[in-house]
């Protein structure tokens, strides 16, 4: 008898661990699936965020436009004499995901950490370098979202289901405290550059939790033109260059690659669609690409950034930047 009580918590003991060990290993098999996922999906991640070097600050690269693919780069005319480019070289990046998971849904928390080299360089009107306004710096950045999946019924999967991606949130981040994104809102542009019925909008109050479902992301129609609104704040002290006293810049970047991508430069100046100089409102006008040749949609994705102008313009200055990544759907009209 004395064995027997003996024996009795041994066997559960062994089966405890032989449930426990089964359960790590469901858990290891189902988290690898979501990876795989996540590695897999167009709009999620953060290729586009670098530049492969410094670019005009207007510029297209690879996209289709007008029905073809091109190469096409703006300048823009800064100060007297010369003009801006700036872009990054990403030396290292490491995602992290943090998985909590459940019978059928699983939330991954997302973080990738960004190391690299920030370029600006300023081009004089003989088109040479001006090497005391041009320089490089160091920069870190770290961008967060979480991706919500779920387990859906599947006949020709040996389980009987698999994992899908079912919604995400908008990814946000940065370097620095001194500048942030509170607002972002798209409007419809008709042909005769009225501003027209707005596409979508999204607040900093509420786009930690905001899941965007995957299946309806936000659409724009190819070759339309769209005017984007950005909203921002600046806790200073703000560097300025010019009259408006603007201490910042925003840049509306958007694309799929490095060799996909194309950056507008949104305004504060009270020019054109925006209405008041220096009111922390910038805003500017894109005409949307299309999908690719040979395609009747695509996925792409925009990285909304706010850069103070210390950071563009002082070697010293930090490196202070704020950064929205929104993806996205085009679809042939």
């Amino acid at each position: 008898m004395r064995n027997t009580i003996i024996l009795i918590p041994l066997s559960l003991f062994i089966v405890a661990g032989c449930v426990d060990s089964t359960s790590v290993n469901d858990q290891d098999n189902t988290e690898s699936l979501l990876l795989e996922l996540l590695d897999n999906d167009e709009a999620v991640g953060v290729d586009g965020f670098d530049s492969g070097g410094e670019m005009d600050l207007d510029h297209d690269i690879g996209l289709e436009t007008e029905g073809v693919a091109r190469t096409f780069s703006d300048t823009l005319s800064f100060g007297q004499g010369y003009r801006i480019r700036f872009g990054r070289n990403l030396i290292d990046r490491e995602r992290t995901v943090e998985f909590e998971t459940g019978e059928d849904t699983a939330i991954g928390l997302v973080t990738h950490e960004i190391n690299g080299e920030f370029i600006a360089t300023a081009i004089d009107t003989n088109q040479e370098q001006i090497d005391s306004l041009s320089f490089t710096k160091e920069f870190s950045t770290m961008l967060t979202r979480k991706v919500r999946f779920v387990k859906v019924d599947d006949p020709s999967d040996p389980d009987g289901y698999r994992w899908k991606i079912d919604a995400l949130t908008p990814m946000v981040g940065g370097a620095g405290e001194k500048v942030s994104i509170t607002g972002l809102s798209f409007y419809d542009l008709n042909d005769s550059l009225q501003v027209g019925e707005l596409l979508y909008s999204f607040s900093a109050d509420e786009l930690g939790d905001l899941f965007i479902d995957r299946e309806s992301l936000p659409v724009l129609t190819a070759f339309s033109r769209v005017v984007a609104y950005a909203n921002v704040d600046n806790t200073g002290p703000e560097y300025t260059t010019d009259s408006t006293g603007v201490g910042e810049w925003v840049f509306l970047n958007y694309g799929r690659s490095r060799e996909q991508r194309g950056r507008r430069h949104l305004h504060d100046s009270g020019m054109f669609f925006d209405e008041s100089m220096n009111d922390n409102t910038h805003s500017g006008a894109m005409r949307v690409h299309g999908p690719g040749p040979g395609q009747l949609r695509g996925v792409f994705r925009t990285f909304t950034e706010s850069i103070d102008l210390a950071t563009m313009f002082v070697s010293d200055g930090g490196y202070n930047t704020s950064v929205w990544s929104i993806p996205y759907r085009v679809e042939r009209p």
